[in-house]
């Protein structure tokens, strides 16, 4: 059969499962803040999420350990909300360290097996209504409005009619199904996590000390040898940037004697070797391995997740027999899915640049900041002054009905501009605010009041400056 042959699937009723106010299409971290902020607000909600665990990437992508973009160069917190929420309520727990607020601290690595409970808590609270395993396969347009979704579960294919929709697929899955333009360039990168056991965390803290030029500064965000010193004796977290095995001598004599190899099936960086370690449970999440296909291929991302998982024995080997500190480690857990840079991205009512990002440009429809970083010669440094989050990057184009509001798909130049943890929370917070508000005053979210929508999220605890700053906002 030729590759461009199709066929026709017949015309069916399909059920309608339920009816809801607002319906968030996907439970990662953007998806899961979507979903409490608007049945917070008074939302009947539902969110759909395609796998069987809540707070993708953190959690089931492994990707434990929440970067510090909350804190500016001044150690002026800019990020609140339920951002700061699941960062407090993950110490409380046990998940993190409770000494997170501030600037030194580079990572806040975490226990997913924590988070995942804790996100679970979080949605059940706030009177959310879940689908798991479930996918969102088509959409119900009308007049260039979205008014529901058709998903699959093991029940078969149904219905779900919303007034307001949300997107925080990381893909722009509903948005692209629903006719909302969109990008899409086959060029981001992947990495499967994993995270081993017993592993002799001061150990491997010792072979740094000793040997600081294998260190590397400033690689993901600005960091130090001193940094790493305190993190660890203060806070109990390991913080390795992911390239740090480019820079050790051991790892790299040991592929110059044919002993390791960088590349293996599609999976490229095997040498990266980035870590984040908890001390107290002796465990390290490893990210070596990196893939980069089309992720919309499902035969090329199909064999990125094969190659993936069959490199983690063989690094996990390396590690054991090479690197000070695993000699009595294991491989403890898998992640279940890969931490997929970018795929597809919508076009906004407004397109955030990096330039507006670096220059602190204030925008009239802020609905959250962050802190960034930026290269100065061979340095990296955080930025003195949060920036702006504007709303209307969550707006697509053309469709009425739909917000998105994962930090992959935004409408940003580059792509994935607002990409991370933080910033997805903040998004889903604010799109689910809105989306609340958009059901409770009859009006589309596009045509909803910014400064009411702003005060609500300054009662719910999100930052949108000091008073200075909602001075010359008009919100103090």
């Amino acid at each position: 059969m030729g590759q461009h042959m199709t066929v026709y699937e017949p015309r069916r009723q399909i059920p309608l499962l339920t009816e809801v106010e607002v319906l968030v299409a996907g439970g990662g971290l953007s998806g899961v803040a979507a979903a409490v902020a608007a049945a917070r607000n008074g939302a009947d909600t539902l969110l759909a999420e395609r796998s069987s665990i809540l707070g993708g990437v953190a959690t089931a992508g492994l990707m434990a350990s929440i970067t510090n973009f909350y804190y500016t160069n001044r150690d002026e917190l800019v990020v609140g909300g339920i951002a700061t929420e699941v960062i407090d309520r993950l110490a409380e727990r046990g998940g993190t360290t409770g000494d997170w607020r501030s600037r030194s601290c580079p990572h806040y690595t975490n226990d997913p097996e924590i988070f995942k409970v804790l996100l679970i808590d979080m949605v059940l609270e706030s009177g959310t209504k879940v689908l798991l395993d479930t996918w969102v396969v088509n959409s119900l347009v009308e007049d260039d409005t979205l008014r529901g979704v058709i998903v699959e579960t093991k029940g078969g294919r149904s219905a779900i009619r919303a007034k307001v929709a949300i997107d925080t697929t990381g893909d722009a899955d509903l948005a692209v199904k629903a006719g909302a333009p969109y990008h899409y360039e086959p060029s981001a990168s992947s990495s499967l996590e994993f995270r081993m056991g017993n592993v002799d965390l001061q150990k491997l803290f010792e072979y740094f000390m000793d040997h600081p030029s294998e260190y590397p500064t400033d690689q993901d965000i600005p960091t130090s040898l001193d940094q790493l010193a305190y993190h660890w004796q203060e806070r109990g977290l390991l913080f390795v940037p992911h390239g740090a095995g480019r820079h050790m001598k051991l790892v790299q004599d040991a592929i110059a004697r044919g002993e390791y190899q960088r590349k293996r099936g599609v999976c490229y960086g095997l040498d990266a070797f980035g870590m984040y370690g908890l001390a107290k449970d002796h465990t390290a999440i490893i990210n070596s391995n990196f893939q980069a296909v089309d992720y919309l291929d499902p035969w090329e991302r199909t064999q990125a997740i094969l190659d993936a998982q069959r490199s983690i024995p063989y690094i996990a080997e390396f590690l054991k027999n090479h690197v000070p500190g695993f000699k009595d480690a294991y491989v403890a857990a898998t992640a279940s899915e890969l931490g997929i840079r970018g795929t597809r991205w919508i076009e906004g009512e407004y397109v955030l640049t990096k330039e507006d990002v670096l220059d602190g440009v204030r925008f009239p429809d802020v609905i959250g900041m962050g802190a960034y970083r930026r290269r100065v010669g061979d340095r990296l440094e955080f930025l003195p002054h949060g920036f702006d989050i504007p709303y209307h990057v969550m707006v697509p184009k053309k469709i009425e009905g739909l917000l998105v509001s994962s930090g992959k798909s935004t409408s940003t130049s580059p792509r994935g501009l607002l990409r991370g943890q933080a910033r997805c929370m903040q998004l889903g917070e604010a799109g689910g605010t809105a989306a609340a508000m958009s059901v409770r005053k009859g009006v589309a979210p596009r045509n909803l009041d910014i400064k009411a929508l702003q005060r609500g999220l300054l009662e719910q605890g999100a930052y949108l400056g000091d008073e200075k700053m909602l001075k010359k906002r008009g919100l103090s």
